[in-house]
């Protein structure tokens, strides 16, 4: 199939398909070194539970984790006839390892074909997967009101997207997102497939940087409500809301070239309004992300990067106990460097 699309894009634009072929491929080797202070999201309660039974943690004895990831990826660049135009192949895969946590072992990645045809014009498509992420221990209420079950889910997400320019330096980002979020076979009831809409408006500033503002939207679909076993009685459908604000500062600060700040709040509300659910009847939830990073090139072909993410999360409910059973707070912070290599056949 990408040879028959070649072919015709030579035959468009009055070049060899060989041709196409001859732009080397950028691959990057990254490390990531990180740590998270409270990995399964535990409020102050749940914390207070664990200490008296551990299985609430999945056999660990922490709350937090030391983590490592390893990721490749690699990207080739076809340029066409016309010298604004190409088309770019992007993949990335990811190996992630919680070493406090031995369930919380997983992989992703994702593939992204786009067709640009000049200044911030861009039309993307990406397919994602990520595979079996651990989530907590729960209860499987199909089977026992008391034993633990590890729970974990798997993301197949495809999206589309597009870029054009508004004026200098100002443009604007839309996509539209499918994603499939299947449980495991003991949680099922939680299967949803999500549609999310964003759109973006960014601004490069001249000796400074860039600053952007992002609104998402989207609906979550529990696809086996009603359908089968008990649990699935209940349904878990939401809507959610989220706003994002980037801002970057390319003309360097205490050691790094680049340094910059992001906040994203996201607010879920969800559908279901039925007492037999109080866990999740009536329920929202208001969620606070703040990043702080910087990031410098040590070599040409070696950069490294330094985050950390204050995390928070606010539960309002028509109870109290699930305000205090769903709220938490948690801190990230990891180190990453990349080694970028050029591979040219040719």
């Amino acid at each position: 199939m990408r040879f028959i699309i070649i072919i015709l894009l030579s035959i468009l634009w009055g070049q060899s398909w060989s041709d196409y072929l001859r732009s080397p491929v950028k691959w990057t080797l990254g490390f990531t070194n990180g740590y998270d202070n409270n990995v399964l999201r535990l409020s102050p309660i749940e914390k207070d539970d664990a200490a008296l039974n551990q299985t609430i943690l999945g056999g660990t004895k922490t709350f937090d984790s030391h983590y490592v990831r390893f990721s490749l990826s690699g990207l080739k660049k076809i340029q066409l006839g016309d010298r604004e135009k190409q088309i770019q192949f992007f993949s990335k895969s990811n190996l992630s390892n919680y070493i406090q946590y031995k369930h919380r072992q997983y992989w992703s990645g994702y593939v992204k074909v786009s067709y640009h045809w000049g200044a911030y014009r861009r039309l993307e498509y990406m397919l994602r997967h990520l595979d079996n992420y651990y989530m907590r221990h729960y209860k499987d209420l199909d089977i026992t009101v008391n034993q633990l079950f590890a729970c974990s889910f798997t993301d197949r997400e495809q999206r589309l997207l597009l870029s054009h320019p508004i004026k200098l330096r100002l443009w604007v980002t839309g996509s539209v997102s499918y994603t499939q979020r299947y449980y495991d076979r003991s949680f099922t009831e939680f299967d949803s497939d999500i549609v999310t809409t964003t759109l973006k408006v960014s601004k490069k500033f001249r000796d400074f940087g860039t600053i952007s503002l992002e609104g998402v939207y989207g609906i979550a679909d529990n696809i086996t409500f009603g359908k089968g076993a008990k649990s699935s009685d209940l349904d878990r459908s939401y809507r959610h809301t989220e706003l994002y604000l980037p801002l970057s500062y390319d003309q360097g600060m205490l050691g790094f070239e680049v340094v910059g700040f992001s906040l994203r709040t996201d607010f879920r509300q969800y559908e279901v309004e039925d007492i037999g659910d109080p866990l999740h009847s009536g329920r929202s939830h208001r969620e606070t992300k703040f990043d702080i990073w910087g990031e410098k090139n040590v070599k040409e072909n070696l950069m490294i990067s330094c985050t950390i993410r204050f995390r928070n999360r606010f539960t309002d409910s028509n109870y109290d106990w699930v305000s205090e059973l769903k709220s938490f707070d948690q801190i990230h912070a990891w180190i990453s460097i990349e080694w970028k290599m050029l591979y040219d056949r040719y």
